[in-house]
């Protein structure tokens, strides 16, 4: 590891390395999980479209994303 290391700072200016180093490198698992959860919210604002545009005018309102998490206002 520690040779490796020293690699990478010794050529830390090459385009190569450069560009291998700058990448987020996270787990598998974490990846695919991300990935996932991506399609999920997609998915859901594509039915809360489809369902705004099939229905009466007003009908369904309009909740800003921020506002749906907020679970309660604190006095």
């Amino acid at each position: 590891m520690n040779y490796n290391q020293k690699l990478k700072e010794k050529f830390q200016f090459h385009p190569q390395i450069r560009r291998i180093a700058q990448h987020r490198h996270l787990p598998k698992s974490i990846y695919c999980q991300i990935k996932e959860q991506r399609i999920m919210r997609e998915a859901r604002r594509r039915k809360e479209l489809n369902r705004r545009k099939h229905s009466k005018p007003g009908s369904v309102p309009f909740v800003a994303e921020r506002k749906k998490h907020i679970v309660a206002v604190v006095k």
